[in-house]
């Protein structure tokens, strides 16, 4: 039996769809991304969430408002 879960998922204008999918069995993480999916150690893809928190962070802080 597969212990994968959808936990996380968004669909974007242009009808592309993103998931987060956690299989406990593995502690993987598997982000798929339209077409492209990347595969992550659960505590890697914990250190990549902190990485890309904080660079949004700083894109929103160099982002003009109009």
């Amino acid at each position: 039996m597969s212990k994968s879960k959808v936990i996380s998922k968004a669909t974007l204008p242009g009808n592309e769809l993103y998931k987060v999918i956690y299989n406990q069995h593995q502690d993987t993480v598997v982000l798929e991304i339209g077409g492209t999916s990347v595969r992550l150690n659960a505590s890697k893809f914990m250190m990549m969430n902190e990485i890309m928190r904080k660079a949004a962070a700083r894109l929103v802080m160099q982002t003009e408002i109009n």
